[in-house]
């Protein structure tokens, strides 16, 4: 029995000595709560820099807070590509430049609630590890491994003394949409505009149409029409994009990502490059205004056809008199 319990209490301390690396503890998530002064929701499943940003790194402010971080005062800023497990001190020193500090390790302040405020999308620039130029098509993910008080020297790091915030920089538009629908003018005003799926279509976060008096995209005007990220189509019609009977504009969608803080502020396909398509409204038209038909014998009489025998409507008066003739005389 003795032994049992010795075996036991063994084992229990070598497991509880082995946990930090077998078992894996989860890392602290820290996050970029603020991009040029806008706060970042719940709603946001990402954090992006995007071509707006990256056009003027320097001028790109964010603020990082620090989970389980009260009390810290201070914090090492490493950045560190995808996994790059900065924490680890060989990583850190990889010749293949996984993980570089920034602002050569100067401790940065921790403020209140446990933020660092107006930090510079340039510091992460400067690291040689985020690429502000060229980029994946949705985006190459990076990470920011805050060390808490302690400068990482050449130490492994656990899960305590550290946290990690992700982010992606992406300066990739989306592609020119591929208009598939017929817009040939024909009677009516509206018409269904479709496109085919762009490859980028996962993080797409809205359409957005605009007009012109040319095919030139270039000069297109945007409007107010706008279509969610998840469609593959947009109505539009004469009276969306003001055109009186016989008028006509070219109509031209462009795709807009997800890479913003505001949703529908992110990179947005060139107009200038979509397909311009033809729109011209035409009004709704009666049998009589078609000029095809000859309504030469049509008379302005309700009451008659222009043969000049009864119309319907004096058919259903004298069906309704007899009716009342009728059930008046049974009474």
């Amino acid at each position: 029995m003795r032994n049992g319990f010795l075996f036991f209490s063994v084992l229990t301390a070598a497991l509880t000595a082995l946990a930090p690396t077998s078992f894996g503890q989860t890392e602290q998530i820290d996050a970029i709560t603020k991009i040029n002064g806008e706060t970042l929701t719940s709603d946001n499943a990402d954090v992006y820099f995007n071509a707006q940003n990256c056009a003027d790194p320097a001028a790109t402010l964010y603020d990082l807070t620090l989970t389980n971080g009260n009390g810290i005062t201070q914090a090492y800023l490493w950045a560190g590509v995808q996994n790059g497990l900065c924490n680890e001190n060989a990583k850190r020193t990889d010749t293949q430049e996984l993980c570089r500090p920034m602002a050569s390790s100067t401790p940065v302040n921790v403020g209140d609630n446990a933020t660092i405020v107006d930090l510079t999308l340039q510091e992460l620039v400067d690291t040689g590890i985020v690429d502000c130029a060229n980029t994946a098509l949705e985006g190459q993910p990076y990470e920011i491994y805050a060390f808490r008080s302690e400068d990482p020297g050449g130490n492994d790091v656990t899960t305590d003394g550290y946290g990690v915030a992700k982010f992606i920089v992406d300066v990739t538009p989306p592609a020119p949409l591929v208009i598939e629908s017929d817009l040939t003018p024909a009677p009516g005003s509206t018409y269904n505009i479709t496109w085919a799926t762009p490859a980028d279509s996962t993080k797409i976060a809205e359409y957005r149409v605009y007009q012109g008096d040319t095919d030139d995209g270039s000069a297109a005007a945007l409007t107010s029409i706008r279509a969610s990220g998840t469609a593959k189509s947009v109505t539009v019609t004469s009276g969306s994009l003001n055109l009186a009977d016989g008028e006509s504009a070219y109509v031209f969608v462009t795709a807009v990502d997800f890479a913003s803080v505001t949703l529908g502020q992110g990179n947005e396909g060139d107009v200038a490059d979509a397909t311009g398509t033809l729109f011209t409204a035409v009004g709704t038209i009666g049998f009589c205004d078609d000029p095809s038909v000859d309504c030469s014998g049509c008379s302005v009489s309700p009451m008659s056809l222009a043969n000049g025998q009864p119309a319907s409507g004096v058919w259903l008066l004298g069906l309704i008199f007899a009716l009342v003739s009728g059930w008046r005389l049974r009474r």
